[in-house]
């Protein structure tokens, strides 16, 4: 037995030049799973569970009672609650401007594709 010959096949090198790279990071080609509705729920409930333990977090540090009075309403109020309800309102106001709006673009909308 002759010192025998093992034919080595060498690698196709890529641009870079280099043989001994890591495998693809990218997942294996095929049918992807569509979206649902349902993942996307869960997806949203992650950050709004957070930012309910946050609030609640917050109001729980501030439990010390403060006189809060809008116009000739008085009481005594939990400040974190106070400032919970003000946050609340703030937003409500938020949305019935950003609702009036939107019922404008959609009358504009709807005027201009009856044309």
């Amino acid at each position: 037995m002759g010192p025998s010959k093992t034919s080595r096949s060498a690698a196709p090198e890529d641009s870079a030049g280099s043989r001994n790279e890591p495998p693809s990071t990218q997942p294996p080609a095929g049918p992807a799973l569509p979206g649902s509705r349902v993942g996307r729920t869960w997806v949203a409930l992650a950050p709004a569970a957070l930012a309910l333990v946050l609030v609640v977090v917050f109001v729980l540090q501030n439990l010390q009672a403060t006189t809060v009075r809008f116009v000739v309403v008085s009481g005594r109020l939990p400040l974190g609650v106070a400032l919970l309800v003000a946050a609340a309102l703030g937003a409500l106001v938020v949305f019935c401007l950003g609702s009036v709006r939107i019922l404008q673009l959609r009358h504009l909308a709807a005027r201009r594709s009856a044309r």
